[in-house]
């Protein structure tokens, strides 16, 4: 049962976290605030973000499919499936308004290699928790580069730098928890 609500604890405070980016969409926007239009930076980082989102998601979705993963991890994969299938339907949507195309997969940034994935995706279930810990750290570490580079950089679209800033945050806050959920070797 503690732990039942640790890992409760964790995915609401999360979730808190995720609250800064809901509202920082156009629709929330002030009436007062101005909205500088997207940069091609802005909007290479934007389909980056969808791009490296949706291998989080992906992953999370094969570690949950994984029989017997404690519950503490699961919750932190399940937590991650979701809130990144949000944000990458958010930016999806900011792109097409923007009349931007939509992201094109590739290495670099941040992202795992096929080779990674296959062993998550291969690993067996008593292996799994700690592979899946590993590998969505250094892969959020990745995301917190690319937010950072694009903070450095001139000032640009506020919704842009809001996910930047959120990216931080909040990924941040992740690999502390997940870190604390690794076996200690």
């Amino acid at each position: 049962m503690v732990l039942r609500r640790l890992a409760v604890a964790l995915v609401l405070a999360l979730t808190g976290l995720a609250v800064s980016f809901v509202n920082a969409t156009p629709e929330n926007k002030p009436a007062s605030a101005s909205v500088v239009a997207p940069s091609g930076a802005d909007v290479h980082f934007a389909q980056m973000m969808v791009d490296h989102h949706e291998q989080a998601v992906r992953m999370s979705r094969a570690l949950i499919a994984k029989p017997q993963v404690p519950e503490r991890i699961r919750l932190i994969a399940d937590f991650v499936a979701h809130d990144q299938q949000r944000e990458i339907d958010e930016t999806n949507a900011w792109l097409s308004a923007w009349g931007a195309p939509p992201p094109s997969p590739g290495p670099g940034h941040g992202m795992l290699t096929e080779a990674q994935l296959t062993s998550l995706d291969q690993a067996s279930t008593a292996d799994a928790p700690a592979i899946f810990l590993r590998l969505m750290i250094e892969h959020h570490e990745g995301a917190i580069t690319m937010s950072r580079s694009l903070l450095d950089g001139p000032t640009g679209n506020v919704y842009v730098h809001g996910l930047a800033k959120h990216v931080i945050n909040e990924q941040t806050a992740e690999i502390d928890a997940m870190r604390a959920l690794l076996p200690r070797t």
